[in-house]
């Protein structure tokens, strides 16, 4: 189970890399900024793929997609310069709650699945 979460923390950082790189290359016409952008997120959904082996896949896609978003929206502000409205603050906290509830839903599923032996 510690692998398929570690694949998911790959496959989060590999998006943050590749859409990062993306924004800098959309801005020069270097060939390199694009083909390190495809290739992290081609290895994002390797690593994703790797983790819903184990990880169910709603949880894994909700967990890589709003930490995505959130990452992204950071690295947008502190290396961009990108000024967040009061909306995108809203939406930004949104998604984190978002996440932090399917993984309290995961939680709290995994408890009542379980049966006590006698």
């Amino acid at each position: 189970m510690r692998w398929a979460w570690l694949f998911l923390v790959l496959a989060i950082a590999t998006e943050v890399v590749g859409l990062t790189v993306m924004k800098a290359a959309s801005t020069s016409s270097a060939y390199t900024g694009h083909a390190v952008m495809y290739a992290s997120i081609a290895l994002s959904y390797v690593f994703l793929a790797r983790a819903v082996k184990t990880i169910p896949v709603g949880v894994a896609y909700a967990i890589w997609e709003g930490s995505g978003v959130a990452l992204i929206t950071l690295v947008s502000v502190f290396v961009f310069d990108h000024v967040l409205t009061g909306r995108e603050m809203l939406g930004l906290s949104m998604a984190v709650a978002g996440i932090l509830l399917v993984n309290a839903g995961r939680a709290d599923g995994e408890e009542a699945t379980e049966e006590p032996t006698a």
